[in-house]
């Protein structure tokens, strides 16, 4: 029956009209049960005119389809009928028609009598009475036909015993309209924060409309302008940063339509809180007390160098606001140089609510005493917190079990080993090394290189080889990262068949470093033997040699110096800055062969070695068997405060090689060391000359 009646099938007299009318009306009153309502879905926004909106992605732009909206009905003494039928998208010259359908709720019969609408632009069939059993509908065709374009509304009446109802007849012409809630409540915001909100903006008109919200600080619609299709909707975001605490109303806006000049108000409204935090420590130390007013301080205690440590601040939020917040770090230090940073730089604390940050410590140079400082920025006008943060950095620290190790008397061709313990006492793990080239010394050390970690002991093993009947010693270093060397005094006597040496005791040794602060070992011990028994020289209560009181203008004795490790392993004598003048140097002290590939071998380099003391020295070079490099002559004779010319040989074993070695040579006075001056005075010192080798093949 939703077909539309042409004028021209329409009976023109009115005899023929009553029966078209009783026939249309027989076949609409056909008991047959139909389906009432619309059952459309729902729509995708949700506003005050009751449609719905369903969660979308925020992206402000996004238009989707609306649902067409339902037709409200209501119940008048058991019959269920439309409050209205509108026409839409109608045509000049065309009649539309639409359904009217009364549906019976009651349990019983009802009567119905309908009138006929007023105009002549609504009509339907001849009024007769409607009978209507339980739970059956009935189906009304009402026929529209428009002569002119403008809007057009009438009413049809309906009666029954108990009263007469209405339903409306409208038929509209195409319109801009806009739909959008009357009002919109914003979440609490926190003075300098923002907040958001959304709702949905429909188009429940006919017509493309292009729209655009005026609004007022602090609010802000996203988008602002737009173009709605018919039947489309937009979600709008409001935004909401305030800038002082209250209760803000305001009315925003929608322009469409025409020029503009429609428009739609949405009541917005918010309030602005002022915003706080408070800093507290996490599981906090008895160091953490600093000067009344001072800023927070935040302390790390000692930790290793490399190490991380990690500390927890907690910031709480008293407010009834969501409150953000910003870290930042003292703008002065260098983003690589920084050993103090926060992770999170920033972030937002619920009202009422805690959130914990973790602010990390790493020192990267060793025994500095660290600062920086950390500040906590709420957002807007808050009190800000200044945090100051302090750290120790420690590095490792390694010992060794003694300072000397002593080897005795050892016969040529044997070999002696004792251990020695290497400790570390710290967290911190230790990376050592000792400065020896354990291939060539007549010394070594097992191992020679590796890592300590934090609180242990390594048993080391050191081995004592010798090739010539002489006395000897050597100070070797033991690098440490992220600590000062420390030193080892590696000893021991070397008797023959033949030749059998003073023993060296580490007694001689602490003589020996008397008598160098005192200017005394730069003489051989035959001379300082003439000295002593004319009484020019004497011996203090320690039994090393001194100038006699006489002479030395009641000045007291000179001691050994205690010398930084640093300055010690520096200035060694090998370079141009000493602490001391060497006894023995040999010039250059390092040397390089270059590419050698040739089938021959290179020409010898010539080293010049000089005697600064005032007696003859003997120097004795020790190489191992197979050694690429080797000195010539083994064994020489240096006149006091002379030179000798020496020569460096290579002869690579294999081409294709990279090879280098750290020669080591041993000085001592040409004296006879026999009675008592000899076996407690020795005169004894190390000269190490470095010859450096590097040879390629073809």
């Amino acid at each position: 029956m939703q077909s539309a009646v042409s004028s021209a099938s329409r009976p023109q007299d009115s005899k023929e009209w009553v029966m078209y009318s009783a026939s249309f009306l027989s076949a609409s009153t056909m008991v047959v049960p139909t389906i009432t309502g619309n059952s459309t879905a729902m729509s995708a926004c949700s506003n005050s005119n009751g449609s719905s909106c369903s969660a979308c992605p925020e992206v402000t732009n996004k238009c989707f389809p609306v649902k067409t909206e339902r037709v409200k009905k209501k119940v008048f003494w058991g019959i269920k009928v439309p409050e209205l039928l509108k026409w839409k998208g109608w045509h000049l010259g065309m009649e539309v028609s639409k359904n009217l359908v009364l549906k019976n709720l009651s349990l019983s019969t009802q009567k119905i009598k309908y009138r006929p609408p007023k105009t002549k632009f609504f009509f339907t069939v001849i009024p007769q009475p409607i009978f209507l059993s339980p739970g059956i509908t009935f189906t009304l065709p009402i026929i529209f036909r428009p002569l002119e374009k403008k809007e057009y509304a009438d009413q049809l009446w309906f009666e029954k015993e108990e009263g007469a109802f209405c339903v409306d007849l409208r038929a509209t012409l195409p319109c801009h309209t806009l739909s959008c809630p009357q009002s919109l409540q914003l979440p609490a915001c926190a003075v300098g924060d923002l907040t958001e909100a959304w709702f949905c903006l429909d188009n429940v008109g006919e017509l493309p409309t292009f729209f655009t919200w005026e609004t007022s600080s602090p609010f802000q619609m996203l988008p602002s302008t737009g173009l709605l299709e018919p039947s489309q909707s937009c979600r709008v975001k409001v935004t909401f940063q305030p800038t002082e605490a209250g209760i803000l109303e305001v009315q925003a806006t929608c322009w469409y339509g025409e020029d503009s000049k429609q428009r739609s108000s949405l009541e917005l409204r918010a309030v602005a809180k002022c915003a706080q935090l408070l800093v507290r420590m996490k599981k906090k130390r008895p160091e953490d007390q600093d000067a009344e007013g001072a800023p927070k301080l935040l302390h790390f205690g000692r930790v290793p160098v490399g190490h991380t440590t990690v500390r927890q601040i907690q910031l709480y939020n008293p407010t009834s606001v969501s409150t953000s917040f910003r870290i930042e770090m003292a703008p002065d230090v260098l983003a690589g140089d920084r050993t103090f940073w926060c992770p999170t730089e920033q972030g937002t604390v619920c009202a009422g609510e805690t959130k914990a940050l973790s602010v990390f410590f790493r020192p990267e140079s060793l025994d500095a005493r660290t600062m920086d400082y950390l500040t906590v920025m709420p957002c807007g006008p808050a009190s800000q917190t200044l945090l100051k943060l302090v750290g120790f950095s420690t590095g490792p620290a390694v010992t060794l079990q003694r300072s000397c190790v002593n080897f005795g008397c050892v016969n040529l061709g044997k070999r002696s080993e004792q251990p020695l313990w290497i400790e570390n006492q710290s967290d911190s793990v230790a990376a050592f090394q000792f400065a020896l080239d354990w291939q060539e010394s007549v010394f070594s050390i097992s191992p020679a290189s590796g890592m300590l970690g934090a609180r242990t002991r390594l048993t080391l093993y050191c081995a004592f080889r010798p090739c010539h009947p002489i006395i000897y010693f050597l100070r070797v270093a033991c690098l440490l990262h992220h600590q000062e060397p420390v030193f080892l005094d590696l000893m021991g006597t070397c008797h023959s068949d033949s030749t059998r040496p003073a023993l060296l005791r580490p007694q001689h040794l602490t003589w020996y470093r008397t008598h160098l602060a005192r200017g005394l070992s730069l003489h051989p011990p035959d001379v300082l033997a003439i000295m002593l028994k004319e009484k020019k020289l004497e011996q203090d209560k320690d039994g090393a040699l001194m100038i006699a009181a006489e002479d030395a203008e009641d000045t007291p004795a000179l001691q050994y110096p205690l010398i930084p490790p640093m300055a010690e392993y520096f200035f060694d004598g090998t370079a141009d800055l000493t602490i001391f003048p060497p006894p023995v140097s040999v010039e250059p002290g390092e040397v390089d062969f270059g590419d050698c590939s040739g089938s021959e071998c290179p020409n010898p380099v010539p080293l010049c070695l000089t005697n600064h003391t005032k007696g003859k020295i003997t120097v004795v070079w020790t190489c191992r068997d197979g050694c690429p490099f080797w000195v010539t002559p083994q064994t020489c004779d240096v006149p006091p405060l002379k030179s000798t010319a020496l020569r460096l040989h290579f002869q690579p074993p294999h081409r294709n090689g990279l090879f280098s070695s750290q020669l080591e040579a041993f000085a001592l006075y040409k004296v006879h060391e026999s009675g008592e001056m000899g076996g407690r005075l020795p005169g004894h010192w190390l000269a190490v000359g470095e010859a450096g080798g590097v040879v390629k093949g073809a």
